[in-house]
C-alpha cells in the first residue's frame, strides 16, 4: 500500500482511545521540608538577637564595673585623705583651722563617694533588664532548636514509613 491510500484510509474519524484508569502517583508534600527551613531561620533570628543581647548585656556589666571601681576609689582616696589630715593633726604638722578645712574637703569627699555610690545602684537595674534579655533570648533560641530537632525527627520517621510502604 501506498503512502497515499494509508494517508487517505486514515483520512476519516479516528478511532477514539480508551482511556486507561491508572492511579497518579500523588504529590510528593514537600510542606514539612519547607516548614523546617523556616524553622531554621528563625532559629538564626533567635541567636542573632541572643548575640546582641549579650552584647548588651557585657555593656551594662562594664558600666556597672566602672561605677562600681570609681565608687571604691573615691571612697578610698577620702579615706586616705582623712587618715593624712588626722596624722598631720596629731603630729602637730599643721594647725587647727588647717584640720578643720581639712574635715570639710573630707565631708565633700564622702558625699561625692555617696553620690557615686547611688549612681552605682543605678546602673543595676540597666544590668540586670539585660541580663534577663539575654535569658529570655538564649531560651527562645534553646526552644526553637528543640522543636526543629522534633520536626527533623518526624521527618525521618515518616519517610522511612512512606520508603517500607513503597516496598
Amino acid at each position: 500500500m501506498s503512502i497515499e491510500a494509508r494517508h487517505s484510509a486514515f483520512a476519516g474519524r479516528r478511532p477514539q482511545r480508551e482511556v486507561a484508569d491508572l492511579a497518579e502517583a500523588p504529590k510528593k508534600d514537600d510542606g514539612l521540608g519547607q516548614l523546617l527551613q523556616i524553622r531554621k531561620q528563625r532559629i538564626e533570628r533567635f541567636e542573632h538577637e541572643s548575640v546582641l543581647a549579650r552584647g548588651k548585656w557585657r555593656e551594662a556589666r562594664a558600666a556597672l564595673r566602672a561605677a562600681k571601681e570609681s565608687w571604691r576609689e573615691a571612697k578610698r582616696d577620702a579615706a586616705d585623705f582623712w587618715r593624712h589630715s588626722r596624722t598631720e593633726f596629731l603630729r602637730m604638722n599643721i594647725t587647727s583651722g588647717d584640720f578643720r578645712k581639712a574635715k570639710a574637703i573630707y565631708e565633700r569627699m564622702k558625699e561625692n563617694a555617696a553620690q557615686l555610690h547611688l549612681e552605682c545602684g543605678e546602673a543595676i537595674g540597666p544590668c540586670k533588664t539585660a541580663r534577663g534579655e539575654f535569658f529570655a533570648a538564649r531560651k527562645a533560641a534553646s526552644e526553637a532548636r528543640r522543636q526543629h530537632e522534633k520536626m527533623g525527627v518526624l521527618r525521618s520517621e515518616l519517610a522511612r514509613v512512606e520508603a517500607e510502604r513503597e516496598q
